[in-house]
């Protein structure tokens, strides 16, 4: 038992997988109520970490990695739990507590199914889930199910009425359903208010604007927003559209339903949504899915048909 102990849970990026790691910090804080919880990420991650009620410190990580070592080693933590799992996270937790658990990522299965379509997943395992089955040894008989938390954030509205938002970019090409597509849905939605969201890298602007010079019910909040303000939007909505991005696992954390569009990626990858109401839209028997396990700038086959598909009115 773990009670009065201090654990420190390391995951430096990216956006989506942190908030991921949300439901972990909530079984923990449930199974382990008196223990110090602290959190190990990049300094542009800070603020979403901070949503979450649980870790009672937050230690940043920078290209210092031996003065980040030596922090967690004067931290004298009873256990690690390393849901990152690459060099750096080796490096800064090596030998620096009682226990140190890390999360399998099954690499090797993800390039055999992306090089060669060879689908060695017998069973299809969350991501959110992986990280809880890294410490399920702690968490005894605790139910893994998802579930999402009462993050820090108000609730009061911060846009009138009844609103969708929409979240069109991406990192990669291969994850953003075409633009075009976007503003046919919304033009056939005429009816309905549409809050255009994204950060502000100049490929999310550009798509929202274009958007919203093409669209006449749209409020464009991209690069507006901090992490506070974008749950509350998110929150208040009626649903959210978006590609297979973090803005999915944001909505659901705050318990919102998404409908998402995946394009080169699949379910096997552990990124699909995990609340009853929430949907996909993918393309169905293309031999060429996946393509990647991340995101790619162009299709590898230049006709993109993962994304030739529609938004359900």
């Amino acid at each position: 038992m773990l009670s009065n102990k201090k654990i420190l849970v390391i995951r430096l990026s990216s956006l989506g997988d942190i908030i991921l790691s949300f439901p972990l910090l909530k079984k923990l804080r449930k199974s382990f109520p008196d223990s110090e919880i602290h959190y190990l990420t990049k300094n542009i991650y800070e603020e979403t970490v901070k949503l979450s009620t649980v870790p009672g410190k937050i230690i940043l990580f920078n290209d210092n990695k031996k003065e980040v070592r030596k922090i967690i080693k004067d931290e004298n933590y009873d256990l690690i739990i390393d849901i990152h799992k690459n060099f750096n996270s080796f490096y800064v937790s090596f030998n620096n507590a009682h226990e140190i658990l890390r999360y399998k990522k099954d690499t090797f299965k993800k390039f055999l199914l992306v090089k060669f379509k060879i689908n060695l997943f017998k069973e299809i395992i969350p991501v959110y889930k992986k990280y809880l089955n890294s410490v399920k040894k702690f968490l005894g008989d605790t139910n893994l199910d998802y579930e999402y938390d009462e993050l820090r954030f108000s609730r009061d509205k911060i846009i009138d009425g009844e609103y969708f938002v929409i979240s069109p970019a991406s990192r990669h090409f291969t994850k953003t359903y075409p633009v075009k597509r976007f503003i046919e849905f919304i033009n056939d939605n005429t009816d309905k208010k549409f809050v255009l969201v994204g950060d502000k890298s100049g490929n999310d602007e550009k798509i929202c604007h274009e958007i919203e010079i093409s669209c006449k019910n749209i409020l464009n909040m991209c690069g507006k927003l901090n992490m506070k303000a974008l749950a509350n939007i998110l929150y208040n909505s009626e649903a959210v559209i978006c590609n297979d991005s973090a803005i999915l696992h944001l909505s659901e954390a705050v318990g919102k339903k998404v409908m998402a569009v995946f394009g080169c990626t699949v379910k096997e990858f552990g990124f699909f949504p995990q609340l009853k109401n929430s949907k996909v839209i993918e393309r169905y028997n293309l031999n060429c899915r996946p393509c990647t396990h991340i995101g790619l700038p162009a299709c590898p086959k230049g006709h993109f048909e993962c994304m030739n598909v529609e938004l359900v009115k």
